[in-house]
Formats: structure tokens, sequence, C-alpha cells
């Protein structure tokens, strides 16, 4: 996916890796996904035996790059392609340390899914010991719930086929990957490095891949005569790359505890005396015995048929009629042996032949009889193994799995050079290879659909919807891109009617018809608007009544207090002034209404008392009682000095004192 670069920073003065999205995976928003995907889930890992990412960023033009930890060292692949196996011991250390950074990248939940010779560095610390160290996430996948982590095609395959387990290789899908593939994965490449070859034999450069999903991993122990390997080792290499998951290790500690142990035996083994059993030493010549050994003493003379007994003569023909009956009877065997080949039952002429080998080991015919049972069996595994590649080439063309589905073919090839169906499987493979091309421009095209219509670009949309019609004869992405083009628009056009039925409502209130806007808003809930929306209408239109009630009510309130003033009903208008505090507790106008009535009663009362004593200065007048009229003409000046009778009562009362 990208473009490494060996750098230096110019501040640190450290060697740094620099790896850039290829230019031509620069506008891929999947590879753009990917890589930034890569990035992130490295930063989740810290650990001494995994690659560490320092940045990820974006460059002037626009590429994305990530700065690298750099590692000065070689490949595990380049190393044995070099040097050939390793050491045992060192092996075993450089295995265990990969292990542990795998265990740091499962622990995070994520799988690596990558794991090959060419993913593994060797290098050497400060102190000269060697350290693996694990790179290259590119291919890694979060187990997590989050689904668009796992950024990948129909008929796409992550990883080495060399390397992969049998559930990544495998026909079936049914079983997701886990952090088991990735321990199978290391195993292979453990076993490589402690024997320098394979762990199954394969005439072609694609037959492995199919071993591992029928057969079991060669043993360790004798794969290669020049590496003597502990049986120790062995069976655990054997767990390691067992076919079902469940009988692997479940987690790297696991497979790292299997180490340490074949490590300790090693160690003991090492420094342990191996005692000589007495059986074996060699015991001192007598004094006596020659230097040179005796010769072998002559066989016995055989003896003629007229010098044997008449016993010895009866218990040779019973033996020769004995030999007889087992010609007869290792003939008869032999028979139904080479009838058993003929007919294909290759268990029963094993069984006719161990019996052949019980009953008489030279027969006649039985070498001749055993070659053609390893024939038959040979031709037996090539049909078998024919057969085996004929399904999974089905199964990998119906799962639409391009890459296996070529390996495949190669494989049958290998086995079957003139095979009858060849034509119709490269047929199919270069149908799958277009159909898979297409579906790929089809999902680019419907991506770049969906991102214009996120945009708003309704026009860029329409125009890449008939890009569709022509590279997408099944029409699925085209009538998807049809689909959400058409909810846009109808989203677009029922924005517009809800901004004209808003601007309406509002209007509506504004001019105080409240019950007009309220049906509005039901015609609205019955069209379908959502529930948020009609929620907010409902909340503006009750804040509109209410308010709209209040002023009516306090309309009312003041035009009872008004009356109740006028007529000078001073409970009545206290009345008024309480309910409108109960009903406006908020509001300050009844404290007002109170204070309004205090003031006019008061003014109220001193009409009505200045009114009084004006009438009891005329009847003092009247009764010619100057004095008490003159004290009471007093009284009502104090209470209102403007009196409009003053005047008038001091002429009488001056006039009546003479």
């Amino acid at each position: 996916m990208g473009d490494v670069h060996l750098v230096r920073h110019i501040h640190l003065q450290e060697m740094r890796v620099i790896k850039i999205l290829r230019q031509d995976l620069a506008a891929d928003p999947s590879a753009q996904a990917r890589f930034l995907r890569e990035a992130r889930l490295a930063t989740q890992i810290k650990h001494p035996n995994v690659a560490i990412l320092y940045d990820y960023s974006r460059l002037e033009d626009g590429s994305f790059f990530m700065v690298w930890e750099h590692i000065e060292g070689q490949e595990v692949g380049d190393r044995l392609r070099r040097q050939g196996p390793f050491a045992i011991p060192a092996a075993l250390q450089l295995g265990i340390q990969a292990l542990r950074g795998l265990e740091a990248i499962h622990a995070t939940g994520v799988i690596h899914r990558d794991i090959s010779p060419d993913n593994l560095m060797i290098t050497e610390d400060r102190r000269g010991q060697l350290r693996m160290k694990i790179i290259d996430l590119g291919l890694a996948k979060d187990l997590g719930p989050n689904p668009n982590l796992e950024i990948t095609q129909a008929g796409t395959f992550m990883g080495k086929l060399q390397y992969c387990s049998p559930e990544q290789a495998g026909p079936s899908q049914s079983q997701s990957l886990d952090r088991r593939s990735d321990l199978y994965s290391f195993g292979l490449v453990l076993y490589e490095m402690i024997c320098g070859l394979p762990p199954f034999e394969s005439e072609s450069p694609h037959g492995f891949i199919f071993k591992r999903l029928s057969e079991d991993a060669l043993p360790l122990s004798g794969r290669n005569p020049a590496v003597p390997v502990p049986p120790l080792l062995d069976q655990v290499l054997r767990r390691a790359l067992a076919r079902d998951p469940d009988l692997r290790y479940p987690d790297a500690v696991s497979f790292i505890l299997a180490l340490e142990k074949v490590g300790s035996a090693l160690s003991s083994a090492a420094t342990q005396e191996v005692p000589i059993p007495p059986a074996y030493r060699q015991a001192p010549l007598p004094a006596t015995q020659p230097l040179t050994p005796a010769l072998p003493a002559p066989p016995p003379k055989p003896r003629s048929s007229s010098e044997m007994t008449r016993e010895e003569k009866f218990e040779l023909l019973a033996q020769i009629e004995k030999a007889a009956n087992r010609s007869r009877e290792g003939d008869q065997l032999i028979a139904k042996a080479q009838a058993a080949i003929s007919a294909g039952q290759i268990e029963e002429a094993k069984a006719q032949i161990a019996r052949v080998e019980a009953s008489n080991p030279r027969a006649v015919g039985l070498d001749e009889l055993k070659l053609r049972l390893a024939n038959a069996e040979t031709r037996r595994r090539e049909r078998q193994a024919i057969e085996e590649t004929e399904r999974a080439l089905e199964t990998y063309l119906t799962k639409r799995q391009l890459p296996l589905a070529r390996f495949a073919l190669q494989s049958l090839l290998d086995l079957a050079p003139q095979h009858g169906e060849r034509a119709n499987f490269e047929r199919r493979i270069v149908a799958l290879a277009e159909d898979l091309d297409r579906a790929a421009k089809v999902g680019s095209t419907l991506a770049e659909g969906r991102d214009a219509l996120g945009r708003g670009d309704v026009r860029e949309a329409r125009r890449l919807l008939e890009v569709l019609l022509k590279i997408d004869p099944e029409r699925s992405g085209y009538d998807a891109l049809r689909q959400e083009i058409a909810a846009s628009e109808r989203e677009d056009r029922e924005a517009v009617d809800l901004a004209a039925r808003r601007r309406r409502i509002e209007a509506l209130l504004e001019g105080g018809k409240v019950d007009d806007a309220q049906r509005e808003l039901d015609d609205l809930a019955r069209i379908g608007v959502p529930r948020v929306t009609v929620a907010s209408f409902q909340e503006r239109v009750d804040a509109v009544r209410q308010t709209r009630e209040a002023l009516g009510a306090a309309s009312r309130l003041e035009n009872a207090f008004r009356a109740a003033i006028d007529s000078r009903d001073w409970l009545a208008a206290r009345e008024a002034a309480q309910e409108f505090g109960r009903y406006q507790p908020e509001s300050s106008r009844a404290a007002e209404m109170y204070s309004e009535i205090d003031r006019l009663e008061a003014v109220h009362r001193r009409e009505a008392g200045v009114e009084q004593g004006v009438r009891q200065v005329e009847t003092f007048l009247a009764q010619g009682k100057a004095d008490q009229a003159e004290l009471a003409l007093k009284i009502v000046i104090q209470l209102d000095p403007e009196n409009r009778h003053r005047r008038r009562l001091e002429r009488q009362i001056k006039s009546l004192k003479g």
C-alpha cells in the first residue's frame, strides 16, 4: 500500500522509516481508511517486540504518511535464505519474543493476519542479544464491536497464502478468524526457522495450501536429517499446527510456556552427565584370548534320504505338505488381493497382502503385488487430490474468492494438466475477475454518489447514477443510489414544505389565530412529520395560547377592578386584585392594584368626612349655634383647605355672630 523511505530526523539525528500511501491509492477512500486504520491500531500497541509508530499525518499534496521505528537488522525470511535454519536455542529464544509481541497485539483485541518471515525482523540490542520484532499491521483486524474497521470487498483475501491458517485459506467462511489463526501462521514460520523446510511436501508451489486443509503437518523430527529435533519440540509444533483451531494453543502465553519448557529441557540435557549402561561397557580381554578372531565353523553337511530314519522321512513329508498348503493359500490370498486392487478396494487388498506376508513372506508374486498396491494407492491419492482440489475450486468460485480460485486452478493443473474442465474453469475465473472488477467499480461509483449526496450535490449524484446504469448490469448499485437520491430529493421537498408551514404557523400565531395554527399543526402530524418537529411546533402554539389566555384573563380582571373602583366597591376591587395575584404570581400588577385601592379608599373616606363636616356646619348654622358651626368649619378646613363651601360658610358664621 505504501512507498517506504529510510530517513534521518533533522533534530534528533535518529533514523526513521516513513511509509507514504502510494499515489495510485491516494484517492481511494477504502485505501485511505485502511491506511488510517493501520496507524490507529498501531498506536494501541506498546511493546518492545512490536515496531513502534511515531506519527501519522498528511503532506501538502494530500498524501498520507506514517513515521515508524527503524529496525536495523534483517527479516527472518532473508536470514533463512542466506544462512539456513537457526540453531534450536536461538529459534526458541526468538520465537518466544515474537509470541510476546503477538500477545501484546492480541491483548488490544487485534489479530495481525499477516504473520510471515517477511514481517518478522531480527535485530540486536545494546548488549548484542538478538531481538525479534513484529512489523506491518496493514492487514490487522480489530475484533472489537466496531464493524467499520474491517474494510474489505467480496473476493478479497487477506494475508500471504503460504503462511495463512486453514481457516484463512479454507473454502468455508462459517468460521471467523481469531488469535489462534495468528498462532498457526507463526507455527509455520517457527517450523521453517528450525528445520529450514515447510511442514508440507508438495510438487507444486500451490499444493501446500490444500495440504494443510486435508493433511497434518509432517513431523518436525526427521524433516531435515541434518537438524536433530527433540521429541518434545516436535510435539509443541504439532499442536501449534493442528488443523482444528480448538486443538491448538488457545493463546500466545500457552505457546510461550510450551517453548520455555522445551528450552529448559535442552539446557538440562546440555549439562547432564549421561551414564553408560553396563551392557555397553567394554570388558577387558583375557590374557589367553587370541588377538585375531576365530574363523566361523563350517556348516553341517546335508544328509541324503537314505541316511534318514523313518520318522524323519514322515516329518519331512509333512513339512512339504504344509509348505504346499501355504503356497496354495498364498496364491488364493494373492488372487483376492489382485481382485481387490482391480476393484479399487485398497484396504481389503492391504489386509490380504498382510495375511500373505504373515503366512509366507517369500511368496511368489508378493513383491509385484505390493508394487501394484503402491501404484493403486498413488492413483487413488491423485484422484482424491484432484477431487478435493475440484471441490475447493468450485467453493472458491461460489464464494467469489478470486485469488484462492486461481491458486486452486493452478494446483489442479499441476495434478492433471489435461483436465477435461480446464477451459471451463479458466473461463469462469476470467468471468469472476471481470465481475469483481465491475463490482469494485460499482462500489466505488456508489460511494462517490453517496458522498455527493452527503455534500448536497444532487446534480453530481445523478451524473454518477447514469454511470452506474452503464456499468452495473445487475442494477443493485444503480437501484440503491437511485433510491437514495429519491429519498434525498423527497427530504429536500419535505424540508421546503416544512419551512413554509412553519412560516404559516408563525404568521397565524402573530395574528392571534391560535386555533387556526393548531389545525395546521394537526395536519402536519397526519402527514407523517417526525414527532420531534411536531412537538417543537406544539410548544410554540401552546406558549402563544397560554400567553393569550393570560392576556385575556388579565384584561378581564382589569375591567372588573376598574368597575369596582368606579363604583367605589373596595371589597370587589380587592377580590379582583387577589385573583390577579393568583393567576399571575410573577406580575407586580396585583401589588399596584392594592396600592391604588388603598389610595383611592383613603381619598374617598376624606371626601366623605368633608361632606359630612359641611352638613354638620350647616346644621349648627340652622340651629343658630355660631360657635359650634365655627369649630366644625375649622375641622372641615383641616381636611380640605380648598373646600368650595368655605367662603360661604365663613360669611354665614360671621353674620350669625352679628
